[in-house]
Protein backbone atom coordinates (compact mmCIF):
# COMPACT_ATOMS: atom_id res chain seq x y z
CA UNK A 1 0.00 0.00 0.00
CA UNK A 2 1.24 3.43 -0.51
CA UNK A 3 2.75 5.29 2.53
CA UNK A 4 1.19 8.53 1.36
CA UNK A 5 -2.23 7.20 0.98
CA UNK A 6 -1.79 5.34 5.09
CA UNK A 7 -0.46 8.97 6.15
CA UNK A 8 -4.09 10.89 4.73
CA UNK A 9 -5.68 8.26 6.41
CA UNK A 10 -4.15 8.39 9.75
CA UNK A 11 -4.28 12.42 9.69
CA UNK A 12 -8.58 11.65 9.17
CA UNK A 13 -8.35 9.41 11.95
CA UNK A 14 -6.02 11.65 14.27
CA UNK A 15 -8.60 14.63 13.31
CA UNK A 16 -11.42 12.52 14.07
CA UNK A 17 -9.65 11.96 17.45
CA UNK A 18 -8.72 15.98 17.82
CA UNK A 19 -13.09 16.67 17.29
CA UNK A 20 -14.03 13.83 19.45
CA UNK A 21 -12.08 14.52 22.07
CA UNK A 22 -12.52 18.56 21.62
CA UNK A 23 -16.34 18.45 21.39
CA UNK A 24 -16.63 15.41 24.36
CA UNK A 25 -14.33 17.54 27.05
CA UNK A 26 -15.67 20.88 25.55
CA UNK A 27 -19.22 19.84 26.30
CA UNK A 28 -18.45 18.54 29.69
CA UNK A 29 -16.82 21.87 30.36
CA UNK A 30 -20.09 23.77 29.51
CA UNK A 31 -22.66 21.72 30.64
CA UNK A 32 -20.71 21.50 34.66
CA UNK A 33 -20.50 25.27 34.15
CA UNK A 34 -24.25 25.48 33.43
CA UNK A 35 -24.80 23.24 36.61
CA UNK A 36 -23.39 25.73 38.90
CA UNK A 37 -25.47 29.24 37.25
CA UNK A 38 -29.03 29.71 38.08
CA UNK A 39 -31.29 28.33 35.18
CA UNK A 40 -32.46 31.78 33.47
CA UNK A 41 -28.93 32.67 33.08
CA UNK A 42 -27.79 28.75 31.73
CA UNK A 43 -30.36 28.64 28.95
CA UNK A 44 -27.81 30.00 26.56
CA UNK A 45 -24.62 27.85 27.80
CA UNK A 46 -26.82 24.86 28.01
CA UNK A 47 -27.51 25.36 23.83
CA UNK A 48 -23.91 25.00 23.60
CA UNK A 49 -23.67 21.00 24.09
CA UNK A 50 -25.76 19.96 21.72
CA UNK A 51 -23.64 21.49 19.06
CA UNK A 52 -20.27 19.94 21.00
CA UNK A 53 -21.60 16.58 21.11
CA UNK A 54 -22.63 16.66 16.76
CA UNK A 55 -18.92 17.74 17.19
CA UNK A 56 -17.76 14.90 18.87
CA UNK A 57 -19.96 12.51 16.94
CA UNK A 58 -18.59 13.30 13.61
CA UNK A 59 -15.21 13.14 15.08
CA UNK A 60 -16.02 9.61 15.99
CA UNK A 61 -17.52 9.00 12.72
CA UNK A 62 -14.24 9.92 11.18
CA UNK A 63 -12.62 7.14 13.10
CA UNK A 64 -14.65 4.47 12.40
CA UNK A 65 -14.60 5.16 8.70
CA UNK A 66 -11.14 5.56 9.29
CA UNK A 67 -9.90 2.87 11.59
CA UNK A 68 -10.93 -0.18 9.61
CA UNK A 69 -9.60 1.13 6.65
CA UNK A 70 -5.76 1.62 8.73
CA UNK A 71 -5.83 -1.97 9.75
CA UNK A 72 -6.37 -3.58 6.22
CA UNK A 73 -4.27 -1.16 4.87
CA UNK A 74 -1.32 -0.96 7.29
CA UNK A 75 -1.67 -4.39 9.19
CA UNK A 76 -3.01 -6.55 6.55
CA UNK A 77 -6.77 -6.82 8.43
CA UNK A 78 -7.95 -7.94 11.57
CA UNK A 79 -6.61 -11.18 11.73
CA UNK A 80 -2.87 -9.85 12.64
CA UNK A 81 -3.96 -7.71 15.49
CA UNK A 82 -2.47 -7.68 19.24
CA UNK A 83 -4.86 -8.57 22.15
CA UNK A 84 -4.40 -4.55 23.18
CA UNK A 85 -6.04 -3.68 20.37
CA UNK A 86 -8.87 -5.71 20.84
CA UNK A 87 -9.31 -4.52 24.38
CA UNK A 88 -9.13 -0.70 22.61
CA UNK A 89 -12.30 -1.36 20.89
CA UNK A 90 -14.44 -2.66 23.76
CA UNK A 91 -13.57 0.52 25.30
CA UNK A 92 -14.49 1.97 21.13
CA UNK A 93 -17.55 0.00 21.01
CA UNK A 94 -18.91 1.68 24.98
CA UNK A 95 -18.16 5.22 23.71
CA UNK A 96 -20.05 4.80 20.30
CA UNK A 97 -22.59 3.20 22.67
CA UNK A 98 -22.85 6.70 24.57
CA UNK A 99 -21.90 8.62 21.97
CA UNK A 100 -25.90 7.31 20.41
CA UNK A 101 -27.20 7.51 23.75
CA UNK A 102 -25.86 11.23 24.10
CA UNK A 103 -27.56 12.57 20.66
CA UNK A 104 -30.71 10.85 21.43
CA UNK A 105 -31.39 12.08 24.77
CA UNK A 106 -30.34 15.67 23.06
CA UNK A 107 -33.52 14.59 20.68
CA UNK A 108 -35.49 13.74 23.47
CA UNK A 109 -34.42 17.21 25.16
CA UNK A 110 -35.26 18.62 22.41
CA UNK A 111 -39.10 17.78 21.91
CA UNK A 112 -39.40 18.69 25.61
CA UNK A 113 -38.93 15.89 27.66
CA UNK A 114 -36.55 17.85 30.18
CA UNK A 115 -36.36 14.75 32.81
CA UNK A 116 -34.24 13.23 30.23
CA UNK A 117 -31.36 15.79 30.57
CA UNK A 118 -30.77 13.92 33.89
CA UNK A 119 -29.17 11.00 31.39
CA UNK A 120 -26.09 13.20 31.11
CA UNK A 121 -24.25 13.81 34.02
CA UNK A 122 -24.03 10.16 33.64
CA UNK A 123 -23.54 9.49 29.73
CA UNK A 124 -20.68 12.51 29.66
CA UNK A 125 -18.41 10.58 32.00
CA UNK A 126 -18.82 7.44 30.41
CA UNK A 127 -18.04 8.75 26.96
CA UNK A 128 -15.23 10.42 28.13
CA UNK A 129 -13.72 7.15 30.18
CA UNK A 130 -14.00 4.97 27.60
CA UNK A 131 -12.18 7.51 24.90
CA UNK A 132 -9.80 7.81 27.39
CA UNK A 133 -9.07 4.21 28.14
CA UNK A 134 -9.85 3.46 23.97
CA UNK A 135 -6.39 5.92 23.36
CA UNK A 136 -4.67 4.14 26.26
CA UNK A 137 -4.96 0.73 24.81
CA UNK A 138 -4.85 2.13 21.31
CA UNK A 139 -0.90 3.48 22.38
CA UNK A 140 0.00 0.21 24.49
CA UNK A 141 -1.50 -1.86 21.09
CA UNK A 142 0.45 0.36 18.60
CA UNK A 143 3.85 1.15 20.53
Amino acid sequence: MDPTVIDIVLIIHFAGLMLGAGGGLGSTIVMAQARAMPPEQAGPLRSVGPALSRMAALGLVLMLLSGPALVSMKYDGFANMPMLFWVKLVFVGTLTLAAILIEVTYARVKKGDMKAAGLLPKLGPMAGISSLLAVVFAALAFH
